[in-house]
């Protein structure tokens, strides 16, 4: 491969004049150049080939690079097996990279049968050459007790080292055991200390900010914020497979052929004048405004005759007339809240907060079931006995918490604390709908990620408030669509789809398993 190139720097000429006379040191730190594009344009094919004509020669660095390259499927096409062959290549001539990476793929069993005693093995031996990633994941195995005995100590004090070598990993896993009180002292503080020293971290920097937040309503109420977790906890969808949202054709349209992103609405445009209130109410305030509240409404059951009633109508409000998009519950959440995501290094420093960043709090990374309220906060359905406990506790603890003669600010501390928890109480003259919510709460007004459209008022056309939730295949979380009993042209509908979608999106409906998108009609018999 000739590299002869006017464009190219001298310490580039000089570097490849070195490395065609066969130099293996040189070769690797040529291939270093191409792969990460310094003073020359970025190309893995070139990488690539330097990088395994100083394998060939056994160069340790350049066997490791090209494993790397395997596991990522850069220019290669992927292959874990490889990667672990040339990491052990590596590993064996004491490079402590490599090393570390062999540990991974043994921890995660990745090219190689799962094997936590011999990951613990090489992480130790690049730990013991000061490799930082290495002296984190040591703390890590420690931490878990996998291939060693569990110790707090021990995990501690790897996690130390790492930290103090500016390991962020590391530093992120210490906050986390301040939070928790495992192997040290418990201290919102120390947590808060050590996810402001990541948050220009752009791998760690949301992570470390969620939990940030996290500690910083622990100390304002450690009881306060621990029910709100239980009962999200237990409101939380983990046994379905799958949830439905019913909608319009136009809509369903929309979002399958014209990858419009699914959006969630701002709760002020839902219909119930209770939204929001029945918590508050129960707790003896007048309902306090935090954050703006974006929902999405699903069901679990992917054909219901009342469903189709309520929500699948057409632009005449006729009942039935939609369609049903049902998700898949474990891809659903793979999405960003902006077109290009952003991170926390983005960010002037005093005004770090979730918003801008384009991603979402784990929080609001799951389904939740409704709670359908009796009068007297009588609570119906499943785990009601737990749930009217937590509840009683919640109200005892906000009376703490506010005090006697709650001020506006106590008040609007708590509307912070409380989350999406009142979002997730209806009335039981609701009951039927069975609904479950995706709830975003963590945004702030004025947030890149809220869109808008503006008002019309000679049509009486309300403004609205939205989030988009776009992804690179916006095909990947749908399992099915359902046509709506009195869906109009149904007999046509599933085949025009069909033939669009194959027309348009090819590749991506050659990932899924069957190689097409289901649509189905409806069982229901409406009248």
């Amino acid at each position: 491969m000739s590299e002869h190139n006017p464009e190219l720097t001298p310490e580039i000429e000089a570097l490849t004049k070195e490395a065609q006379s066969g130099d293996s040191e040189a070769q690797g730190e040529l291939g270093d150049a191409y792969y990460f594009g310094e003073e020359v344009e970025q190309n893995y094919e070139r990488a690539a080939y330097w990088f395994g004509k100083a394998a060939e020669q056994g160069e340790a660095h350049a066997l490791y690079s090209l494993g790397y390259m395997y596991r990522m499927g850069q220019y290669f096409e992927q292959s874990d097996i490889k990667a672990v062959k040339l990491y052990r290549q590596a590993a064996e001539q004491g490079n402590a990279v490599a090393q570390c990476g062999l540990g991974l793929m043994y921890a995660r069993g990745r090219g190689i049968r799962k094997n936590d005693t011999e990951a613990v093995k090489w992480y130790r031996l690049a730990a013991n050459q000061g490799n930082t990633q290495a002296l984190c994941n040591l703390g890590y195995m420690y931490d878990f007790g996998r291939g060693v005995k569990q110790s707090d100590k021990e995990a501690i004090r790897y996690y130390r080292l790492a930290a103090k070598k500016g390991n962020n990993q590391a530093r992120l896993n210490l906050a986390y055991s301040y939070f928790d009180g495992d192997g040290l002292k418990q201290s919102y503080v120390r947590t808060k200390t050590l996810c402001d020293r990541i948050l220009k971290d752009p791998k760690l920097s949301f992570e470390a900010y969620e939990l940030k937040d996290r500690a910083e309503r622990f100390k304002q109420s450690k009881s306060i914020s621990a029910l709100r977790e239980e009962i999200l906890s237990h409101l939380q969808v983990k046994k379905h497979r799958t949830m439905t949202h019913y909608t319009s054709f136009d809509v369903g349209q929309a979002i399958l052929l014209e990858k419009s992103p699914f959006r969630l609405g701002h709760i002020n445009a839902v219909n119930d004048p209770n939204e929001g209130k029945l918590l508050w109410q129960e707790l003896g305030y007048e309902p306090e405004e935090g954050n703006p509240v974006f929902i999405g409404c699903f069901l679990p059951d992917s054909d219901s005759l009342n469903m189709w009633r309520f929500y699948s109508k057409n632009h005449l409000n006729d009942d039935a007339c939609g369609c049903a998009i049902t998700f898949n519950t474990e891809h659903f959440f793979d999405y960003r809240l902006l077109e290009e995501q952003g991170n926390h290094t983005e960010q002037e420093e005093r005004m770090l907060s979730f918003t801008n960043t384009g991603q979402s709090p784990r929080e609001s990374a799951a389904f939740y079931r409704v709670v359908y309220l009796k009068d007297n906060f009588k609570i119906l359905g499943e785990g009601a006995t737990k749930l009217q406990a937590y509840f009683k506790d919640l109200k005892k603890e906000v009376d703490k918490f506010v005090g006697k003669k709650p001020t506006p600010e106590k008040l609007q501390t708590l509307a912070w604390l409380l989350g999406p928890l009142p979002y997730l109480l209806k009335d039981a003259h609701y009951k039927d709908e069975q609904e479950h919510r995706v709830i975003v709460t963590h945004l702030d007004y004025g947030a890149k990620e809220i869109q808008s459209s503006a008002p019309d008022f000679a049509t009486g056309t309300a403004p609205r408030l939205y989030l988009e939730l776009h992804r690179d295949d916006h095909l990947a979380p749908i399992e099915y669509v359902t046509l709506g009993p009195k869906a109009p042209n149904k007999e046509m509908m599933a085949p025009y789809w069909r033939h669009q979608l194959a027309s348009k999106f090819e590749s991506q409906l050659a990932r899924r398993k069957d190689k097409q998108l289901d649509i189905r009609p409806s069982r229901c018999a409406y009248k």
